[in-house]
């Protein structure tokens, strides 16, 4: 048996992809008195072509540009022209913000001068946080636009991933923890009952929720796994052929033999020759 799923994007365009590149980011809570004035040496600091993504987290500010003005209430965020802002400033008691500043290569995955809402989240909260600390480290600092890239996308277009995704957190969970149970129990005579018992639903049900998560049916889970748990024994130990099937509880070593070729397409003695 050969279970794959898979795709293949080929050689990729640069020119189609939203590379950036983080200069700066800043986790900011004021209070109504702040007040900020863009000045020469910040400009210094920042290409000309640098972008600011701004959230407005809590409470209200205000941006003042050479394009116009922009208030930016909770749950609010815009992309500018760095040097096109003038300053800006609380407009409300506090004022809760995140402010990164990149340029990028490739398209331009965003729109200026617009503003936006989406409510923060707490995967957002837990990756801007890593930004910034990721940011601070320069042994590590290589890694932060890995990381911007996942703050960006939960903030910007976290209902289309949530979409297509169509995730169920619930059956999700469970098929994790089914699998888990599989592993823990692969030198035992586990059964597509024995673990439908344990977590108290049918065999069909079972059945259906591997199918639907993982396109396989339990009995062939288990068989993949015990047979993967074999592959690892015959390739990392010397431990006999006929010792590794009575381990993994089969009934024989030609049962073992048997279901070892329909994954891999060769016997454990071909395996265990050609690591040899």
């Amino acid at each position: 048996m050969y279970h794959n799923k898979s795709f293949y994007l080929g050689l990729q365009n640069k020119n189609n992809l939203f590379l950036p590149s983080v200069i700066s980011a800043f986790k900011i809570l004021v209070d109504e008195s702040y007040f900020h004035l863009t000045d020469d040496e910040e400009r210094r600091m920042h290409p000309k072509t640098t972008v600011s993504f701004i959230r407005c987290v809590a409470g209200q500010g205000k941006i003042y540009t050479k394009n116009g003005e922009y208030e930016l209430n909770e749950n609010d965020y815009i992309f500018l022209n760095f040097h096109d802002i003038i300053k800006y400033k609380a407009s409300d008691r506090i004022w809760g913000y995140r402010w990164t500043n990149f340029t990028y290569y490739g398209c331009k995955d965003f729109e200026i001068g617009k503003i936006q809402k989406n409510e923060v989240g707490e995967d957002e909260e837990k990756y801007f946080d890593k930004l910034i600390k990721v940011g601070q480290n320069d042994e590590i600092a290589g890694y932060v636009n890995f990381i911007f890239l996942a703050y960006y996308y939960n903030v910007c277009r976290k209902d289309e991933i949530s979409e297509i995704l169509k995730l169920d957190t619930a059956q999700h969970r469970q098929i994790d923890d089914i699998c888990s149970f599989i592993t823990q129990k692969i030198f035992t005579k586990i059964t597509v009952d024995t673990v439908s018992a344990f977590f108290n639903i049918s065999p069909r049900r079972l059945h259906q929720i591997f199918i639907k998560e993982l396109d396989i049916s339990p009995k062939q889970y288990i068989i993949k796994k015990k047979m993967e748990e074999g592959y690892r024994l015959l390739v990392q130990t010397s431990m006999p052929i006929n010792k590794i099937s009575e381990l993994l509880c089969f009934s024989s070593p030609y049962h073992f033999t048997n279901e070892f070729k329909k994954i891999f397409n060769q016997t454990p003695t071909q395996v265990r020759n050609m690591e040899n």
